[in-house]
Formats: structure tokens, sequence, C-alpha cells
């Protein structure tokens, strides 16, 4: 309203509108208290938020200090595994060497031992065979003995009965007695 619509008021119209805007003030001034007591409660709020936030603040710069020595332990840790790796990676480049070299070596001891063992069996072979042609002698010569153990005892038998019957012939011959114990000994 501007200032001439004011004057063309009456003053009851004024008392009015004059309490009219008192009560707006009121109902504004509650509003406006409730207002600062919500932005009072906000700001408290803040307050504990913000002193959560420094709390947390505080406690990630802690994190960050504990990362930073963590990261350069890991660093640390990593060039000593990457040099364990590279002294372990020498050390297995060794060992496929060395089993290269004894795979030859096996190698050629499987060779020697297949020619050491095919030579072996030919030797076995003529051995086996010289083994059997001398079985066979042995055989033939078993033979031969037996027969000449049967020979023998018929000679040995004929021999004593021989001597029995030169005996009973020289006794009854008449022979002296000591000539007879003198051929008795030579018998």
């Amino acid at each position: 309203m501007t200032e001439k619509e004011l004057r063309k008021l009456r003053r009851h119209d004024l008392l009015e509108l004059l309490v009219e805007q008192s009560r707006e003030t009121a109902r504004l001034n509650t509003a406006l208290k409730e207002r600062e007591e919500e932005l009072a409660a906000a700001t408290e709020s803040n307050e504990r938020i913000k002193a959560k936030l420094d709390e947390k603040d505080g406690l990630i710069e802690k994190l960050k200090g504990r990362l930073d020595e963590k990261d350069a332990e890991l660093e640390n840790a990593a060039s000593g595994a990457e040099e364990q790796l590279n002294r372990l990676k020498s050390e297995l480049d060794e060992k496929d060497a060395l089993i290269e070299k004894l795979k030859s070596r096996l190698d050629e001891k499987d060779r020697k031992l297949e020619a050491d063992a095919a030579a072996a069996e030919e030797t076995f072979g003529r051995l086996k065979g010289k083994l059997d042609e001398k079985d066979a002698q042995i055989g033939k010569l078993r033979e031969q003995l037996e027969q000449r153990d049967e020979k023998i005892e018929k000679l040995e038998a004929y021999t004593e009965r021989l001597r029995s019957n030169t005996w009973k012939e020289m006794k009854e011959s008449g022979l002296p007695a000591e000539l007879l114990a003198r051929l008795k000994a030579l018998i």
C-alpha cells in the first residue's frame, strides 16, 4: 500500500491493519524463534559433525602415515623379493643346466649299459654254449668213469679170486712157510 492509500483509511481500519501487522509480526517472531532454535540445533549438530569430521581427519592422517610406512615396507619387501626372485631364478637356471648335464650323462650311461648288456648277453650265450659242451663232456667222462669203475670192480674181484686161488695153490704146493709169508706180503 502506498502512503496516499494509508491516509484515506479510517482509524478503525488502520487499527485493524496495525493489529493484523502485530499478529503477523508475532507469528513471524515465533517462526523466527523456531528457525533460530532449529538453526541452533543444526549448528550444534554441525559442531558435533565437525568434531567427528576432525576426529576422522586425524584418523585419516594417522592411517595415511601408517599407509605410507606400509608402502615403504612393501617397496623394501618388493625390492628384497625381487632380489630374492632374481637369485632364485639364477639358482633355478643353474639347477636346470645341472639337470641337463646329468640327463646327458645318464643317457650316455644308458647307451653304455645297453652296449654292455648286449656284450654280456653275447658273452653269456658263448659261455652257456661252452658250459653245455663241458656238461656234455662231463656226462661222457662220468659214463667212462662208471664203466672203468665197473671194470676195476670186476678186475679186483677177479684179482681177489686169482689171489685166493693162487694162494691155495701155493699152500698146496708145499712151499716153505717163510717163503709163503714173504709172498703173502707181496700179494
